[in-house]
């Protein structure tokens, strides 16, 4: 019985580790704007985005 619990915490234990590191890695992409001349605008079917007049 002792082993099965062992096995369910190492388990558990990488599971969040995996997310963490995978929310960690993929986070800062999203965390700044982009660079000058892009604004928030609304698309329709797509919701807001960031646009660039070219």
């Amino acid at each position: 019985m002792r082993t099965h619990m062992r096995r369910a915490l190492a388990l558990a234990l990488l599971s969040v580790t995996t997310v963490i590191t995978i929310g960690a890695a993929s986070a800062p992409a999203h965390a700044m704007p982009p660079g000058d001349g892009w604004y928030r605008c609304y698309v329709p079917d797509y919701g807001m985005m960031w646009c660039l007049d070219v």
